[in-house]
């Protein structure tokens, strides 16, 4: 319990954070606002208050874990710090990096899923090729409910020269890529140790997020990203409950 209120509360200060970065370094332009970071401008002081207890609360929870957890927590750490800020006046962050941002955000959650959970709960490793594939997985499906994004991000990316994705091969074509993405992540699954009601539960989810995915466009409202795209995780671990339910019975 201690480790999920920690990684919760480190991701709701990360993310709001980097939000108010940018927002203080004037890197949104007026005719590329949409309607998350409209109500972000309008409710600044709430979040950064919230953000710092939040940050708070993430750091009194690492008394709490295995130390060892700092071998994926410090890298992690950095890449998050250095996804929005860059390392000098003169350099560029991360994320403006050209393609680098979704890799960044795949990995970072990856290694959060599977790999965190392992260390910090100090299980022995037997198969270092099982964890692998794991992390494997859980990147392809990140990579893929994150294109999305910057679908969505498409006109902002523009204007601060960001090159991502979308731009390179279009809409059409992205939406294809997140697909295909998905499907290899589903095949990988498929060859993994679950059970067989977990593995139905998991493929439900899938289709319903490719179902998602193929419409997604630039004009879709703020929710459909950030509430049916980014829930997905959550969609596919209710598909895994109520499928596990049904074979139970």
């Amino acid at each position: 319990m201690v480790t999920i209120i920690m990684v919760f509360s480190f991701t709701f200060f990360t993310y709001n954070g980097q939000r108010l970065y940018r927002l203080r370094n004037k890197l949104l332009q007026p005719n590329s606002i949409g309607e998350r970071l409209v109500w972000i401008i309008r409710n600044k002081k709430v979040l950064i208050i919230s953000s710092a207890i939040a940050g708070l609360i993430g750091l009194s929870c690492t008394y709490f874990i295995n130390s060892n957890s700092w071998i994926i927590l410090f890298p992690i750490g950095i890449l998050s710090f250095f996804y929005v800020i860059p390392f000098s006046p003169k350099r560029k962050s991360l994320r403006e990096l050209p393609f680098l941002k979704i890799v960044i955000i795949g990995l970072v959650w990856s290694l959060i899923i599977v790999c965190f959970p392992f260390i910090d709960s100090q299980v022995t490793i037997e198969n270092y090729g099982t964890i692998f594939f794991a992390v494997l997985q859980n990147f392809l499906f990140i990579i893929a409910i994150t294109l999305p994004f910057d679908i969505r991000d498409l006109n902002f990316d523009k204007t601060a020269q960001i090159k991502t994705i979308p731009q390179l091969i279009g809409i059409k074509k992205t939406i294809l890529l997140s697909e295909i993405l998905l499907s290899c992540s589903l095949f990988i699954m498929y060859f993994s140790n679950l059970k067989t009601a977990h593995f139905y539960g998991l493929v439900i989810g899938y289709l319903i997020t490719m179902i998602l995915i193929a419409s997604a466009n630039s004009k879709r409202k703020e929710l459909f990203y950030s509430g049916l795209i980014e829930g997905t995780v959550l969609i596919l671990y209710s598909c895994v409950l109520i499928v596990d339910y049904f074979f139970s019975l």
